[in-house]
């Protein structure tokens, strides 16, 4: 049995590095009011308050300032290049009646503003037209479950507007059947439940009721997992890193290289550091390449950095090439990461099928065990280093531009600091490749503690061994087919 569980140890270390599209990158605080009109749920009016550095961002993307956003001219800049893109996600809104999914209609009285403390404001009135006839039970949960954006329910400011003949009431609980992220991150459902007139519900509430006065008990709901915790603060502290982040900007502007320039530099460390925690592509083929492969603490550092540098430089040529060739930073990022990430994942494909081919024939003809003797030395298995697969495999996965480096940098090109932005690259990419060689570390240890184990019995290892290059290989290959199809 012990032995079972070391061999099953790698595939669970896998599996808690499992694929995730992305980590979030824009935070988003969002404020819905429910509008039921006389003939049911007529809509509902979204307040959404964007996090300081994407703000400044996508103004400066734009070519845009908070004065411009007062003007006809700046509110059709920001529709047409900011929030027009909203309507390939559904304005991240997802309806169910009775449990049934609908699709988000037509938007209107869109207004673009910037608050007091300089965080971009949408407002606009999201058409959703539901007749209720009968008691409906309507669930909504506002969420982006691809995770570039993350978006926090307010539920203390959720508002009712009830201009209709209808008893109304709502709770607010987790919705585990959305869960995303790997699981980890479960978002907030608001179910309404609305009854026509007459019914023996309480009686309508008055036009534009706040949650205080119509909450009804919530549901008990599962608590959440360590590891969702522990989630929920990695993604806060991403928040906080990044809001301290764009406070440093004017500093560096007045003074280039003194404190504040260091301490963004230590923050961007640390935001890597951080923004790599969770699951995500790079974790999960460096898991899957070391039970595939051979390896050691040196080749899982090598891999381990090189994804990130990769990941990294392909944000830093993006951005900067689409601000000097296209005056556009991040929508000339989002045009070629259409391009590059369908093309990497189909490329990560084939090499998983490669090491696949390389494995089984390796293995037919006896493999790494030929001519080895009983017990057999794991060690001088786990020697045997390929530096040129790495690297190729480290590329292929890396290439994908990295969507949090982009818009770190995009903010700081917005603000003419150009060099901090770029150095904060250098330091972000550190941060992130010493979490990603941690994982690295731990699958190379998995492996070389199941094989040691197994090592005393030739046949055993021999099966082990199979079991894990194959399995390794045939994850890279399924992964790289999984985020293929997800990127077209």
């Amino acid at each position: 049995m012990a032995t079972l569980m070391i061999v099953l140890l790698p595939v669970a270390l896998l599996l808690h590095a499992a694929p995730a599209p992305a980590h979030p990158h824009v935070f988003v605080d969002a404020t819905p009011t429910l509008v039921i009109g006389k003939d049911g749920l007529s809509g509902i009016r979204h307040h959404w308050l964007f996090d300081d550095m994407f703000t400044a961002a996508l103004l400066s993307d734009l070519g845009l300032t908070p004065a411009d956003l007062k003007t006809p001219k700046g509110q059709e800049a920001i529709r047409d290049g900011g929030f027009a893109n909203l309507k390939n996600v559904g304005y991240f809104t997802i309806v169910q009646v009775d449990g049934q999914r609908l699709k988000p209609g037509q938007t209107s009285d869109f207004h673009a503003s910037v608050s007091d403390d300089n965080r971009l404001i949408y407002d606009f009135f999201l058409a959703l037209d539901i007749p209720v006839q009968h008691p409906a039970t309507i669930r909504i949960t506002i969420c982006d479950r691809e995770y570039y954006a993350d978006m926090l329910l307010l539920k203390d400011q959720l508002g009712i507007d009830v201009g209709g003949p209808f008893s109304v009431s709502h709770s607010i609980a987790p919705a585990p059947d959305l869960a995303y992220w790997g699981g980890f991150v479960i978002p907030q459902a608001i179910t309404l439940r609305l009854e026509p007139a007459g019914s023996t519900m309480p009686a309508p509430a008055s036009r534009a009721t706040r949650q205080a006065d119509i909450s009804e008990p919530q549901p008990g709901s599962a608590t959440p997992s360590l590891l969702q915790r522990l989630m929920g603060q990695v993604v806060a502290l991403q928040k906080a890193i990044k809001k301290k982040l764009t406070a440093l900007a004017t500093d560096i502007r007045t003074n280039p290289l003194g404190k504040g320039f260091w301490m963004f530099l230590l923050l961007s460390f640390l935001y890597g550091g951080v923004h790599a925690i969770g699951p995500g592509h790079g974790k999960t083929v460096v898991c899957s390449y070391f039970l595939a492969r051979p390896g050691s603490l040196w080749l899982g550092a090598v891999m381990g950095h090189a994804i990130t540098f990769v990941h990294v430089a392909s944000a830093t040529i993006v951005v900067m090439g689409a601000y000097w060739l296209l005056g556009s930073g991040m929508g000339g990022f989002q045009s070629a990461d259409k391009i590059i990430q369908p093309a990497s994942y189909a490329l990560l494909t084939l090499v998983g099928l490669g090491l696949c081919v390389a494995i089984i024939r390796d293995l037919r003809k006896g493999g790494l065990l030929r001519g080895a003797a009983c017990p057999v030395d794991a060690g001088e298995v786990a020697r045997s280093e390929h530096m040129g697969s790495v690297l190729l495999v480290s590329f292929v996965t890396g290439v994908v531009p990295c969507p949090g480096a982009a818009v770190i940098l995009a903010f700081a090109v917005g603000l003419n600091i150009v060099g901090a932005g770029i150095a904060a690259m250098l330091a972000m990419a550190l941060g992130m490749g010493l979490t990603t060689t941690l994982f690295a570390w731990a699958a190379v240890s998995a492996r070389g503690l199941t094989l040691r184990i197994s090592g005393k019995n030739r046949t055993l290892f021999n099966r082990v061994y199979a079991f894990l290059s194959i399995c390794g290989a045939l994850a890279i290959a399924l992964f790289g087919v999984a985020m293929f199809l997800g990127s077209i």
